[in-house]
């Protein structure tokens, strides 16, 4: 059984996702970064899919039972993001979706 120590780590580990994914997420439901995610290569309209699946997973870490799925959701989300950055030359802007992935799979890993 988790300690009541590492139950408030992977909540405040939640809230933090919480407001990233809300605030990622309304950014590109706005259509602030279509251009961007042109310049990557996708079509405009796959920004306002990721800022659908973002702001669904804001709203589900706040929640304790639907952290596990929002937490899960997000994970292929990141690495995609990961690789993005990667591939188009901008592996330094690459730390947060990383840091971001592993908060995700330790929320994931311990919300079940």
């Amino acid at each position: 059984m988790a300690d009541k120590g590492s139950g408030k780590g992977i909540l405040v580990a939640s809230i933090l996702l919480a407001l990233l994914f809300l605030l990622n997420g309304v950014m590109k439901l706005t259509g602030t970064m279509v251009e961007q995610f042109e310049m990557w290569g996708y079509s405009g309209w796959f920004q306002y899919l990721i800022g659908v699946a973002e702001t669904a997973a804001g709203v589900g870490f706040l929640m304790k039972k639907t952290r596990f799925l929002a937490a899960a959701a997000m994970i292929p989300v990141m690495l995609g993001a990961i690789y993005t950055l990667v591939t188009n030359g901008q592996a330094a802007q690459a730390v947060v979706p990383l840091v971001t992935l592993l908060l995700c799979l330790l929320v994931a890993k311990n919300s079940r």
